[in-house]
């Protein structure tokens, strides 16, 4: 009887324990015993004006990459039936797309569906806001089987693309709509409850977003061609193939979007590259790159969230 007892409290213990945060500390760990154990060589990194260059073009490549991603959310909205002359979409997006580093990772995300439940429907909006995530996820698999050119990767990676099919696609809007309803109305239960159950204004005439997959496609691109900059501006991009590099690139990339407690996937994303990439590049040149692209894709983002504010201010 004692030792159900202590078994239900350890289970009772571990299931109020946050995953995400938790492993969002073991990154931590991992990667700040990575940075103490190499410190004296990343001192010696050398940052002269070539890796100057590159790291100007990574920052371009991955604002660049914002900007294909807002464009990508504008044709899934579009995509879903949203008339969109009323609203500037990639405004709301530039402007809201820094606040992902605010402590929870969602306030992005209510922004946005604040602004747009003013010119849609309650169902519209969360449908428009929880489906662009998915997109973004399943271009990332796109990428995955270019490491290996495993047949059975490239099934299980490539069939993502599937679920947007209407069959696949009601089902997931609901499924997603009954675990998120909450967090981005900020609305009464029983409402909550009407939002998630209702479901008879699901777009089920919306055609495939091809479109937008593309776009978001060439976003995970231009995102990654920033991140190569980085790699290149420390000499070791010539080491690896570009299609392991690519294919270790979009699983981090996916990992740092779905498990991260940190704001923006830090820690995360780049535990995941230092763990699949650090047995092929030297740890040292490959820990200043992550670094780098940390700051050059925090640098991107800070610049597309200014666009529109500066245009106003100059009143251009």
């Amino acid at each position: 009887m004692i030792q159900i007892k202590k078994n239900n409290f350890v289970f009772g213990m571990i299931s109020k324990i946050n995953i995400k945060l938790f492993i969002t500390l073991i990154c931590f760990v991992f990667l700040g015993t990575s940075i103490y154990v190499n410190f004296d060589s990343l001192s010696n990194q050398a940052i002269g004006i070539k890796e100057i260059i590159w790291l100007f073009v990574g920052i371009l490549f991955s604002f660049l990459s914002i900007i294909f991603n807002a464009f990508a959310w504008k044709l899934l909205i579009k995509n879903i039936g949203c008339n969109t002359n009323n609203l500037n979409i990639i405004k709301i997006f530039l402007t809201t797309n820094i606040y992902k580093y605010l402590p929870g990772g969602i306030w992005h995300f209510v922004s946005r569906f604040n602004t747009l439940r003013l010119e849609f429907s309650n169902e519209k909006s969360v449908e428009c806001i929880l489906l662009e995530p998915l997109l973004m996820l399943v271009a990332g698999f796109i990428f995955i089987p270019f490491g290996s050119f495993n047949i059975v990767i490239f099934v299980l990676c490539w069939s993502s693309t599937l679920i947007f099919l209407p069959v696949f696609r009601q089902f997931l809007i609901k499924k997603l709509k009954a675990m998120k309803a909450n967090i981005l109305t900020k609305i009464d239960q029983p409402k909550d409850r009407k939002l998630v159950n209702n479901n008879q204004n699901i777009s089920i005439s919306m055609f495939y977003p091809y479109r937008p997959l593309l776009v978001e496609i060439i976003f995970v691109l231009s995102r990654f061609l920033g991140f190569l900059c980085c790699i290149n501006a420390f000499s070791i991009g010539s080491l690896i193939s570009q299609g392991e590099l690519i294919a270790s690139f979009s699983l981090a990339w996916i990992i740092g979007l779905i498990v991260p407690a940190a704001p923006g996937g830090l820690g995360v994303f780049e535990s995941v590259i230092l763990f699949s990439l650090g047995s092929h590049l030297p740890e040292a040149p490959l820990l200043a790159s992550l670094l780098f692209y940390r700051l050059v894709s925090t640098i991107s983002d800070v610049v597309a969230a200014l666009i529109y504010p500066v245009k106003k201010l100059l009143k251009i």
